[in-house]
């Protein structure tokens, strides 16, 4: 019995360690990649979510009871290991496709990152999600990252989606004017003689 639960437990953590080749078939919005390999498009989700927390440490920080700004600056303690190996590998990635200008490319492709998070219109919903996730990845023992940064980065793209506003009746823009009949010229279009006194 206990060998097969040591069995069942070693083949679950093959399943789980083989898990970060799915990364690649995810789409996680923002900037579109170029070929990835399997720990590539795994940095990929742990650096596209730093930015997404580090955009609603700024964005956010009308709500101190959201705490993104606390939470951000505990996070990068916490997983700084995880987030230097994926800034790294991405790195590598861009040189490796873009020769010596891998480091603008790279540089180039963060700021759409960031970028990408901009939440004009869902800044309460994205702040919300943000903050929950935030919350969430100090209780994420050191290195798990890899594991959970796909799904926390579906949650904060979700959230970027406004939600209907039940209070707006129309949309906006332009509302053509009545033309205003000058008085002092007639319906030939001949000028009025009172008007010339």
């Amino acid at each position: 019995m206990v060998k097969r639960i040591r069995s069942a437990a070693l083949a679950l953590g093959v399943c789980l360690a083989a898990a970060p080749s799915a990364h690649a078939a995810v789409d996680l919005g923002g900037p579109p990649v170029r070929a990835m390999t399997a720990d590539e498009s795994a940095a990929h989700a742990i650096w596209l979510l730093r930015a997404g927390l580090n955009v609603s440490a700024l964005q956010c920080q009308f709500s101190p009871y959201l705490g993104t700004v606390r939470n951000y600056n505990q996070m990068l303690k916490q997983h700084q290991p995880e987030f230097l190996r994926a800034y790294q590998t991405l790195e590598k990635h861009f040189r490796r496709l873009d020769g010596k200008a891998g480091a603008r490319a790279f540089d180039s492709f963060t700021t759409r990152i960031y970028n990408s998070f901009s939440a004009l219109d869902a800044q309460r919903s994205f702040c919300a999600a943000a903050g929950e996730i935030g919350r969430e990845t100090l209780s994420w023992s050191p290195g798990s990252l890899n594991g959970r940064a796909v799904t926390a980065v579906q949650r904060l793209r979700a959230a970027l989606i406004a939600p209907p506003d039940p209070y707006r009746q129309y949309q906006l823009g332009y509302v053509p004017v009545p033309r205003i009949p000058d008085p002092c010229i007639d319906k030939r279009g001949k000028p009025i003689k009172r008007c010339n006194v």
